[in-house]
């Protein structure tokens, strides 16, 4: 007997909605602990050489077919209709956290603002560790912070690359290789699993709701998958097919406290100390 059109997406929809349940429980960060948080950093520092880092902060647009009645509220700046997989990774590839199925015609930066994650940090009840000293011959203590992009707001517990206009010194040319070496972590992790999951690489022709949890589905199946079979090969295999930097993207133009910016100065001054820099990154940054 032939299944109806409407009964097996109920069966998809079913069956997505139960992967979500029973896995991202395993396989998704519950109850952040600082213990947790340092090992993550620990990650960060031995694969990526920044310390202190608790995630990488991106959105990926999954594309979806323009919904009925939908008019612009789904339509981006990449000029096509999707909702928003806003994710926080750790230094292999596996999400932590992930909030599905903001419009895609808002910018990554209001997303992470309304995302669960998003208010979590915003009212500091991340559990992060106290900030530690990271260079012997300096009192400086230094917070434990996500990275992002130039779509994000500069905190202290966030950090952003430099504007273009900004790069006014080697040392934050420097930073900003080093920032974004860590960083892009997330979006390969995005480029793993559009690879496990061809669904990811094209429209989803079902309502934004449907494709939402589609994409959970993925998620917690990509970290399952890592969990089980991935190697960091995996990931050094996808970071050449990953941008330097997405140029098409409209900035934030919120302003940072003080605390922010010398929380980021801080970083830039020990990138290019003795114990902080390595060998191969005035080349990389193109000095």
């Amino acid at each position: 007997m032939r299944i109806g059109a409407t009964t097996a997406r109920e069966i998809i929809n079913e069956t997505c909605i139960a992967i979500w349940e029973v896995l991202s429980p395993i396989y998704l960060m519950t109850n952040p602990t600082p213990e947790k948080w340092r090992n993550i950093s620990e990650k960060f520092e031995e694969l990526w050489n920044y310390p202190n880092v608790c995630g990488s902060v991106d959105g990926k647009h999954i594309r979806i077919q323009q919904p009925y009645h939908g008019g612009s509220a789904y339509y981006n700046y990449k000029n096509y209709n999707s909702i928003v997989l806003q994710a926080v990774v750790d230094a292999e590839g596996n999400f932590l956290f992930v909030d599905v199925g903001e419009a895609g015609r808002h910018s990554d930066g209001g997303v992470f603002a309304t995302s669960n994650f998003g208010k979590n940090f915003i009212e500091q009840t991340l559990n992060l560790p106290k900030p530690r000293k990271i260079d012997p011959a300096k009192e400086i203590e230094f917070p434990y912070v996500f990275l992002a992009d130039s779509a994000y707001s500069l905190n202290k517990n966030m950090m952003k690359p430099f504007a273009r206009s900004s790069l006014t010194s080697d040392k934050k040319k420097i930073y900003n290789y080093r920032h974004s070496r860590a960083r892009r972590i997330v979006e390969c992790a995005f480029g793993m699993m559009s690879k496990k999951f061809h669904i990811l690489q094209r429209s989803m022709l079902v309502h934004p709701d449907f494709a939402t949890i589609i994409t959970l589905a993925c998620c917690v199946l990509h970290n399952m998958i890592r969990k089980k079979e991935g190697i960091i090969n995996d990931v050094h295999s996808e970071m050449i097919n990953v941008e330097e930097c997405d140029v098409s993207r409209e900035p934030t133009r919120a302003r940072a406290s003080r605390n922010a910016y010398q929380v980021r100065e801080n970083f830039v001054d020990y990138f290019v100390s003795p114990i902080g820099s390595v060998s191969w990154q005035e080349y990389m940054a193109r000095l």
